[in-house]
């Protein structure tokens, strides 16, 4: 293999006085590629040897030119400090790290590659078979040590400390980034491979014993054993008690290090943080104060550039492709329908092989196999979506996934201007379907973030002035909600003021937020609007920056495409947004037909803003759609998604429909426990936000149609909203 070849394979060997052993491991190596018709190359690691190692490396390099590699340490560092080193100068997209005295068998690389590929885990070990081993104290310190990490790590491996492994060369690149002061690291391979959620898989291997050369242990098993037996101690408070998040940002910005350039926080606002992540645990339900990590993670992250933004989310990409297809039955049986294997899903490039995923397919497997086989049920939440399509929608999250999303909220409200512990407004609801326990978290949540919630669902005419009025008294810096209620509030604030105080900045979500109604809100707030895409499957997807040119996609989390007839769209062209999460693995959403449209973007060109996030253009496929009270009063489609999510049982699909002023129609396709008294319970809720004397006509049907995006919309109001004819004529003014 010349040095153009890109190798598959590359096997790192770390080399101590291993001169005369170096000859046949690069001969039996190298056979065995050749035998598995495998593209590998070998890297010896000179590890400060006193022998004649060095010279024995620099004849098999010259013998075999762009196939063995040889790396030359001027001390001797240790076989971790090895792996390192060949980690870093290996080609291959996997690897391989063996001993170089021949007690572990080269020819069993392959069996070792074949079973890694062929199971679709993350690490494959050889451990050591007991066939023809000599059971002497070495032996028997390597079995106690064994127990001792089995016990200690909550493991059942047979030899937890063998250094026969083979997985990507990212995720040896992670396994080895350990932060704790450790002489003999490499005893730890496993436990850290546990500690960080990778899946793994033991093959037996032959074990012979060492024929020529001297290893390190002779002489010093025994000093050496109570070394490792103390370093146990330090990788139970790294590994176990005290965990690092199973973050690939992390280990990934290790090697691509950027400066963070986020505005730092003023010591009062640090000690405000340092407060409020001090009690998250208690004002949070299912995440945990690891949003703190993934926030510092993602404020690094935005500064990489284009190309290893992509990088990053190809690496993740990989590793979710190896779990769906190992832990979740429905992708790996689709996989293997198209006569596809993890491997074939190296990068971004490569989704277009996987098919598509709707609502539909989720349905219909979503208590049969599209769950993952090895999710902690203790860490998930079931999400029902805001139901936009007419018809609730279930799904589930984990909680790394929730984790990540609070902190990429949180980031890019900041674009805005906005920082953690300013003043608030979130035009939302606050506790709708949340439990006691939830509504007094929500609550305490809110109060620390000096956020204040306005209820949206109780709008009419007569309340306008008093929420512009509370908004105002608030002092905010940021205001929050959907897009349709802050129209309908912008409107009022234009004809008859009553906001003093204006915000920093608007951020827009949930509908679509066309040119006319980012004017309003604009000119009422006097401030720039900052519009959000996201949806309940996976929270925000992608924000406005300070540019205001294109939605930028949270990269770290999402790869999204726009896709038209089965191409990506090109760039101003409308196409229909489709969505890979990259970090829910409790299920996994593989090329995801949200159901929306939006304009594609030209990518080759990075932001103005400096961010190397991709972008997405306007988004197209959500319609606003208010629908019009007695007395004044409105609500906007969202409520009815909001309220109706958990009568999924009683109503199939449903759509409220207004065409003209105090009445609506209701349209229901019945569901398998429909009964009239749920009808006539919501009908009665429906009227205590709409008034008492709306007329609301039901009416069965056995299908909604859908709308060019593929969604049954909740609401269709086909009245204009006339705001001054509908103002109140006596509105209080603010001395």
């Amino acid at each position: 293999m010349s040095d153009s070849v890109q190798p598959i394979l590359s096997v790192i060997a770390p080399c101590y006085n291993e001169e005369f052993n170096v000859p046949e491991l690069t001969e039996r190596v190298l056979r065995t590629f050749e035998r598995g018709n495998l593209a590998g190359e070998l890297i010896l690691v000179d590890d400060g040897s006193k022998d004649g190692t060095r010279k024995a490396i620099e004849e098999q390099m010259a013998k075999h030119p762009g196939r063995v590699v040889g790396c030359f340490h001027a001390r001797n560092g240790g076989i971790a400090a090895g792996w390192k080193t060949g980690t870093a100068a290996a080609r291959g997209a996997y690897v391989c790290v063996i001993d170089a005295d021949l007690q572990y068998q080269p020819e069993d690389i392959l069996r070792l590659f074949r079973t890694m590929i062929e199971s679709s885990v993350d690490v494959c070990q050889g451990w050591r078979s007991a066939v023809s081993r000599i059971r002497d104290k070495r032996y028997h310190l390597s079995r106690g040590l064994n127990f001792l990490l089995n016990s200690a790590f909550g493991m059942n491996l047979q030899d937890n400390k063998s250094g026969f492994v083979v997985c990507s060369r990212e995720v040896m690149q992670d396994l080895l980034s350990y932060e704790g002061n450790y002489d003999y690291w490499q005893s730890f391979i496993m436990v850290a491979a546990h500690s960080k959620g990778y899946t793994y898989k033991e093959v037996e291997t032959l074990f012979e014993n060492r024929r020529q050369g001297v290893s390190f242990l002779d002489g010093a098993a025994y000093s050496t054993s109570a070394k490792a037996f103390i370093e146990i101690g330090k990788a139970l408070w790294e590994y176990r008690i005290h965990p690092a998040v199973p973050d690939i940002a992390t280990h990934y910005l290790r090697r691509h290090p950027v400066v963070d350039r986020t505005p730092k926080r003023t010591p009062v606002r640090d000690l405000e943080w340092r407060a409020f992540m001090s009690v998250f645990n208690q004002t949070h339900w299912v995440i945990t104060k690891d949003v703190e990590h993934y926030y510092d993670s993602l404020n690094k992250t935005q500064w990489l550039t284009q190309d290893q933004m992509r990088e990053l989310q190809d690496e993740k990409l990989r590793r979710l492709i190896r779990h769906a297809y190992r832990n979740v039955p429905y992708y790996r049986g689709r996989m293997q329908e198209a006569g596809l294997h993890p491997d074939d899903i190296r990068t971004q490039d490569d989704l277009q092989k996987l098919p598509l995923l709707g609502k539909d397919d989720v349905r219909a497997h979503l208590h049969f196999d599209i769950m993952s086989e090895n999710h902690n049920k203790d860490e998930i939440l079931r999400i029902t979506t805001s139901g936009s399509t007419g018809e609730p929608f279930v799904c589930y999250a984990d909680r790394a996934q929730l984790e990540f999303r609070w902190a990429a909220t949180l980031r890019s409200q900041e674009w805005s201007g906005y920082r953690f512990g300013d003043p608030c407004v979130r035009l939302w609801h606050q506790t709708l379907g949340m439990s006691k326990s939830q509504v007094w978290k929500e609550k305490a949540d809110a109060a620390f973030l000096r956020r204040k919630f306005i209820p949206v669902f109780e709008m009419k005419d007569e309340t306008l002035a008093s929420i512009v009025r509370e908004m105002s008294d608030w002092k905010p810096t940021l205001v929050d909600g959907y897009a349709e209620a802050l129209n309908l509030i912008g409107e009022y604030i234009r004809s008859h003021g009553g906001i003093d105080n204006r915000p920093l900045a608007v951020m827009s979500s949930a509908q679509m937020l066309p040119a006319s109604s980012r004017k309003v809100i604009e000119e009422a707030f006097g401030c720039k609007v900052y519009d959000k895409y996201g949806g309940r499957e996976f929270s925000g997807i992608a924000y406005e920056c300070e540019a205001h040119k294109g939605h930028h996609v949270v990269g770290e989390g999402f790869i999204v495409e726009v896709l038209r007839d089965g191409r990506p769209a090109k760039p101003g062209e409308i196409g229909e947004v489709v969505i890979t999460d990259l970090n829910n693995f409790c299920m996994p959403f593989i090329r995801y037909r949200i159901g929306d449209l939006a304009e594609a973007m030209d990518n080759s060109q990075p932001c103005e803003c400096g961010r190397g996030l991709p972008r997405i253009g306007n988004i197209e496929g959500r319609v606003q759609s208010i629908i019009q009270g007695t007395d004044g009063r409105y609500l906007p489609g969202t409520f009815f998604a909001h309220y109706l999510k958990d009568f999924d049982h009683a109503f199939k699909l449903y759509q409220v429909v207004q065409e003209r002023p105090g009445a609506m129609t209701f349209k229901v396709v019945k569901g398998s426990r429909y009964s009239d008294d749920v009808l006539q319970e919501v009908l009665r809720t429906f009227r205590s936000f709409l008034g008492e004397d709306m007329t609301i006509e039901p009416e069965f049907v056995e299908n909604i149609e859908m709308v060019r995006t593929g969604k049954r919309l909740a609401s269709v109001s086909r009245i204009p909203i006339d705001f001054q004819k509908n103002a109140p004529k006596n509105n209080p003014s603010r001395s």
